[in-house]
C-alpha cells in the first residue's frame, strides 16, 4: 500500500495544490448528477424532452470551449482559471436565491459553461508542469481528487433533491470558491515548465490547420472517442431514468447513492491500477476500460427491482472508467505540441460533448417510442462497432506514434 500512493511523491508542489482545489470543488457536485431527475421530475420533461436539453447544452458548449482553448494558448492559464471560477461562483449562487424554473436553471448552465471553459487550461497546465515520464501520475492524482470530492456529494444530493434544492446551487457555488482563493495564494502567475524529451511535443509554427493536418489520425481518434462518450453519457441520462421508473420517489435517492459507490470504487481502485497499468500504453488503458463500461451498462437491460444488482454492475463500470480516464488524459497532451494544445484540446471536447448530445436524444427517442430496454440495446449495438474501430485504430497509433510505444518505466 505504500508503494502504491507512494508513486505520487516528488510531484511540484503546484500539481499538488491543484488536485486539492478538485478536490473541494468537486464536494460540490450536488447538482449534475441529478439534472435528469430535476428536468424530469421538477420541471415535468419526458425523456425526449430532457434529450434535447442536454443537446442544447452541448451545442452551446461548442463556442465557449474553443474560446477557452485559444485562450488558454495565448494567456496565462492560472489567471484564466481565477476569472473563469469567480464567474461560475456569481452565477450558481444566484440560481440559488432565485425559483426554480428552466430560467434559472439556464443560469446554472451558464455557469457550468464556465468551467467546461477553464479544462483546457487545466489539462494544458499540468501538461506544462509535467514531463511525459510523470504525466500519468499527475493526471491519476488529480482524477482520484476530484472522485474524493463526489464520494458523498451525489448522496448528499439526492437527499437534499425534493425539499432543499437551492441548496446544492449554493454549495457547488462555495465549493468553486474556495477552490479559486486556494489557486489565487498558492500557485504563482509564471509557471516554470517542465524539461520533457518528448519529440511529438515540441512547439511548432503554424496555424492549427496545419498541425491537425500533420496529425490527421487525432480526428479519427476523436470520432471514436464521441461514439465511447455517447455510451458513457448514459450512466448520467438512461439510467437514472430507469431508476426513477423502477423505484418512483426513491430513484433519485438510489442514483444518488450509485453515484457516490462510483467515487468510492474510484478512489480505492485509482492509486491499483495506476501503478498496474504503468507499464501500459495509453490506448490500451483507454481499450480496456470501454470494454468493462460497455459491458456494465447492457446488463441493465435485464430488469432487476433490487439495488444490490445495481451497485455490482456500477462496480465494474467504475473500473472500466478509471482504465478509460487514466489512459485519455495523458493521451492527447503527448501527441500535440504544447503552443497548439489548448486548441486541440478543446476542439475535441466540443467534438465528443456535442456528438454525445446528439446521441442522448436518439436515446431518449427510442425510450418514448419503445422502454428504456430497447435503450440498452442500442449501447449494446453500438458498443460492438466502437470496440472494432479501437482495435483498428491501436495499429494506426502505433503506427504514426511508434516513439511511445517504446518508452521503458523504471
Amino acid at each position: 500500500m505504500k508503494r502504491i500512493f507512494g508513486m505520487y511523491g516528488g510531484l511540484r508542489k503546484e500539481i499538488y495544490i491543484i488536485c486539492f482545489g478538485r478536490l473541494v470543488t468537486s464536494m460540490g457536485g450536488l447538482v449534475w448528477p441529478m439534472l435528469t431527475l430535476i428536468l424530469k421530475s421538477k420541471l415535468g420533461f419526458n425523456a425526449e424532452e430532457v434529450a434535447l436539453w442536454f443537446l442544447l447544452f452541448g451545442v452551446f458548449q461548442i463556442p465557449f470551449n474553443y474560446i477557452g482553448g485559444r485562450l488558454t494558448d495565448r494567456y496565462n492559464k492560472r489567471n484564466l482559471i481565477l476569472i473563469f471560477d469567480f464567474i461560475s461562483v456569481v452565477l450558481y449562487c444566484t440560481t440559488a436565491v432565485l425559483p426554480l424554473t428552466t430560467g434559472s436553471l439556464w443560469i446554472y448552465f451558464i455557469g457550468s459553461l464556465f468551467q467546461h471553459m477553464e479544462w483546457p487550461a487545466y489539462d494544458a497546465l499540468i501538461a506544462e508542469m509535467t514531463s511525459d515520464h510523470d504525466r500519468e501520475k499527475a493526471y491519476s492524482l488529480q482524477y482520484l481528487a476530484a472522485n474524493l470530492g463526489v464520494v458523498f456529494a451525489p448522496t448528499l444530493g439526492g437527499l437534499l433533491f425534493q425539499n432543499y434544492l437551492w441548496l446544492s446551487f449554493l454549495i457547488c457555488g462555495m465549493a468553486v470558491f474556495s477552490s479559486t482563493v486556494l489557486i489565487f495564494f498558492f500557485i504563482p502567475k509564471n509557471v516554470e515548465a517542465a524539461v520533457n524529451h518528448n519529440t511529438y511535443e515540441n512547439r511548432e509554427e503554424g496555424s492549427l490547420f496545419k498541425i491537425l493536418k500533420g496529425r490527421s489520425i487525432l480526428i479519427f481518434y476523436t470520432l471514436i472517442c464521441c461514439i465511447s462518450i455517447t455510451l458513457y453519457n448514459q450512466f448520467n441520462y438512461l439510467l437514472p431514468i430507469q431508476m426513477d421508473e423502477i423505484f418512483l420517489e426513491q430513484g433519485a435517492v438510489f442514483f444518488g447513492m450509485l453515484t457516490s459507490v462510483n467515487g468510492l470504487v474510484v478512489i480505492s481502485c485509482t492509486p491499483i491500477l495506476t501503478q498496474w497499468t504503468l507499464r501500459w500504453c495509453d490506448l490500451d488503458r483507454i481499450i480496456w476500460g470501454v470494454l468493462l463500461q460497455i459491458a456494465a451498462l447492457c446488463s441493465y437491460y435485464f430488469y432487476y427491482d433490487g439495488i444490490g444488482f445495481y451497485i455490482v454492475s456500477m462496480v465494474i463500470f467504475t473500473i472500466g472508467e478509471v482504465l478509460n480516464t487514466l489512459g485519455a488524459h495523458p493521451y492527447l497532451s503527448k501527441r500535440v505540441p504544447a503552443s497548439h494544445r489548448g486548441r486541440i484540446i478543446s476542439i475535441h471536447n466540443i467534438c465528443t460533448s456535442t456528438v454525445s448530445s446528439f446521441g442522448n436524444t436518439i436515446v431518449g427517442r427510442i425510450i418514448v417510442l419503445y422502454t428504456f430496454r430497447e435503450g440498452w440495446i442500442f449501447v449494446f449495438v453500438v458498443g460492438s462497432l466502437l470496440m472494432s474501430l479501437f482495435v483498428l485504430y491501436r495499429g494506426m497509433d502505433r503506427k504514426r506514434f511508434e516513439l511511445l510505444y517504446h518508452r521503458i518505466i523504471n
